[in-house]
């Protein structure tokens, strides 16, 4: 926030200097940002939480509609197990030769599904015998002769709906198929399925507790259902469901069940038989995704309003080191002396006014040079201009009114013809790729209709398949005939075209990196300020070997063109300055293991410290102290993780620190955070002992240790 000031100081000159203007203070501004920044994020979080929710109910809806044509289809299939069944059972020997006692036997013998019988009837309704009692016993007609003459008269297998058995009142399925001899139905062969059948068929789901499958008949009528199938076998299906069924073969309606319970159905009638499976969800369980969709929501917003808090608090703190920052560049402007000693108590805020201070001096003689750098410029466009006439352009010339098109061999050679190759307008419409006619097409009308410059760029196919960007720039004239036609140049740009790809995707990595860096230098630089603020005179000291530090590991990571380095690599990087001749002093044992850039950077700083550290205070500070750091890959964990073990021997007695120093804070924080592992420090009297563990997302092994290490790539 801008403070208002006495009379006579800096902040009052602002207000004269600039009359009318209203003035914002610097609170309002980081309350503004916060919410600029935070608003929209809540913003497209919603909505893309949203959006994963109702992706998420198309996901189920889509999985939920294939399972219902699945178990459909499957319904066919069992139906016609039995009816070919039936078939075979219909060609035996022994019924053609009227032996119906050894048909009998034969037809026992058959395994079909359980529980189920077989009746023999004449088409005109006779019971011939029935498997449900022995043979001989005197069984009346059958009662269903509207079927048997229906089955007679098609001679085709029919499948009854659920319907109750005359005898004994028990709900059943019959499948009659005809018996067919000397090209006369002779026989009727029914099969009577009892509906625990089709029970099985929904068991053998293994439907989820809370949700209701159903089998239904083509009367709309529960056959089998996986929740109280005694209460509801025989029951017409809900009106909901019945209607769905009569308007499409299979979909998804919101409906309640016969029990009273909200749901989503989806369903499917089989395309043979017309019988449905119906599988039902309750909508109360659809609906924890966006009670989780909700809940994250909650967790950003409050993220947000914590971004608020800390805006006022920076705005109280850095206020008073604006307003002076706003002086000085104020002094500046006015071309005046900015004075450089005094101090904002702000580390940064006080290089700023440095830098402000040089600025001023730098100004007169950027003036100077101002001229010389124009000229220079101009000599550097003429030479451009040079450059680019002296391009690999062909020329051409289009009469719209008779046609003709005269062209250069450059010209054809940059739409892949031969020098001496004809190459006519038609060609070159031919050649243009169809998705790009109609621009080039508008592109010339225009040109010619309002006598303007054509500068057009499109894809031309070779004659051999290939694919090349051409530029084409004309102008219109009026020859001396009167006859209007219009001349101008093209090049072939595909590498340019190419070399615009690869430069965009480089300076978007380019821009990933960087903003990691400065990210991480700006850590360090907050925690050493921290530093800077208790006292510690060695705080800027410390500050450049961090600085030296980072850059030494960019270094290493510059070498292998930021693909990663070895974790071994890494630690000599930060430990051989420290190493004894012998190479015993300090001693590194494990696997090959190449860590990726971001992890480089993280543990190369936490090491850095770690040296540090036993510089000043631990093994390193005496002549026999000893540091051994050992790592290794542990297979007992899901994800896979890495564990780096660093142990101080021989040195001074370990004390634990009485305050949390900046290493700490930085093995204990920093890199926890940046690798999503674990940090444990141990001050044993014996020596340091830190362990480092964090997640492997992803290993790649070297060559020659495929044989002894899985593969391993640390993130």
């Amino acid at each position: 926030m801008v403070r208002e000031s006495k009379p006579g100081t800096s902040a009052a000159n602002t207000a004269g200097d600039l009359p009318g203007r209203a003035r914002v203070s610097l609170r309002q501004v980081l309350w503004g940002l916060v919410l600029a920044i935070s608003l929209p994020i809540i913003l497209v979080a919603a909505g893309g939480f949203y959006s994963g929710y109702k992706a998420e109910q198309q996901a189920i809806d889509q999985r939920m509609q294939e399972t219902a044509r699945a178990l459909s289809l499957l319904l066919d299939r069992e139906i016609d197990k039995s009816v070919l069944a039936m078939r075979v059972l219909s060609q035996s020997p022994t019924l053609a030769s009227g032996d119906y006692e050894a048909f009998y036997r034969r037809v026992q013998d058959v395994r079909l599904a359980d529980p189920s019988w077989i009746a023999l009837f004449e088409p005109d309704g006779r019971t011939l015998f029935n498997t449900r009692v022995p043979y001989g016993v005197r069984l009346p007609d059958s009662n269903r002769l509207d079927v048997l003459r229906q089955v007679r008269e098609t001679r085709e297998p029919h499948v009854s709906n659920l319907y109750a058995g005359s005898l004994t009142g028990q709900r059943l399925i019959t499948i009659d198929v005809p018996v067919i001899l000397d090209e006369r139905v002779a026989y009727i062969l029914s099969l009577a399925l009892s509906p625990d059948v089709f029970q099985g068929i929904i068991r053998d789901q293994r439907i989820v507790d809370g949700w209701n499958a159903a089998v239904l008949d083509r009367s709309r009528r529960i056959v089998a259902r996986s929740r109280a199938p005694e209460r509801f076998v025989g029951e017409p299906a809900s009106p909901n469901i019945q209607e769905a069924l009569a308007s499409k073969p299979e979909g998804i309606v919101q409906s309640v069940t016969l029990d009273g319970i909200a749901v989503r159905t989806y369903f499917s009638q089989s395309p043979a038989y017309g019988w449905s499976f119906v599988i039902s969800i309750p909508t109360s369980e659809l609906a924890q995704s966006i009670q989780r969709s909700l809940f994250w929501l909650m967790i950003l917003a409050g993220v947000a309003f914590g971004g608020l808090i800390l805006a006022a608090l920076l705005a109280r703190a850095i206020a008073r080191p604006v307003d002076q920052l706003v002086a000085a560049a104020q002094a500046l402007g006015r071309r005046e002396e900015v004075a450089g000693p005094g101090t904002t108590q702000v580390l940064e805020f006080d290089t700023i006014r440095t830098a402000l201070a040089e600025a001023s001096s730098d100004i007169r003689r950027h003036e100077r040079d101002r001229e010389d750098v124009l000229a220079q410029m101009a000599e550097s466009e003429a030479r451009l201009r040079l450059a680019l006439n002296a391009g690999y352009f062909g020329s051409w010339e289009f009469t719209p009114e008779t046609g003709s098109f005269v062209t250069s061999a450059t010209c054809r050679a940059n739409f892949g013809r031969g020098r001496d190759e004809p190459f006519t307008y038609a060609d070159l419409i031919e050649s243009i790729h169809p998705d790009d006619r109609a621009m080039q097409a508008e592109a010339v009308a225009q040109a010619v209709a309002t006598n303007t410059d054509l500068h057009v760029e499109y894809r031309a196919i070779w004659p051999d398949g290939s694919e090349h960007w051409i530029r084409v720039s004309g102008r219109t004239r009026v020859g001396a005939n009167g006859q209007l036609s219009m001349v101008g140049v093209s090049q072939e740009i595909t590498e340019r075209k190419l070399a615009d790809e690869r430069q965009g995707l480089l300076l978007r990595e380019l821009n990933h990196r960087v903003k990691n860096t400065l990210a991480t230098v700006q850590s360090v630089a907050s925690l050493t300020r921290r530093s800077a603020q208790n006292t510690d005179p060695a705080a800027w000291n410390a500050f450049m070997d961090r600085l030296h530090g980072l850059a030494k590991t960019h270094d290493l990571l510059t070498t292998t063109h930021w693909q990663g380095a070895l974790l071994e690599d890494v630690l000599k990087n930060e430990l051989d300055p420290y190493q004894d001749g012998m190479r015993q002093r300090i001693r590194l044992r494990g696997p090959r293991i190449n860590l990726q850039p971001g992890a480089v950077l993280a543990l190369g700083l936490a090491i850095h410290e770690m040296a540090t550290n036993a510089v000043k205070y631990g093994s390193l500070s005496v002549p026999n102290g000893k540091v051994h750091v050992m790592w290794a890959v542990t297979s007992g964990t899901a994800p896979p993780t890495l564990l780096v073990e660093w142990v101080e021997s021989g040195g001074p007695i370990v004390k634990t620190p009485e305050r949390q120093g900046f290493g700490t804070k930085l093995i204990q924080r920093g890199l926890a955070q940046q690798l999503g592992g674990e940090i444990k420090l141990d001050f044993a009297p014996s020596g340091v002992r830190c362990v480092i563990t964090f997640p492997i997302d992803t290993m790649v092994a070297d060559g020659d240790e495929a044989d002894d290490t899985r593969q391993r790539y640390a993130s």
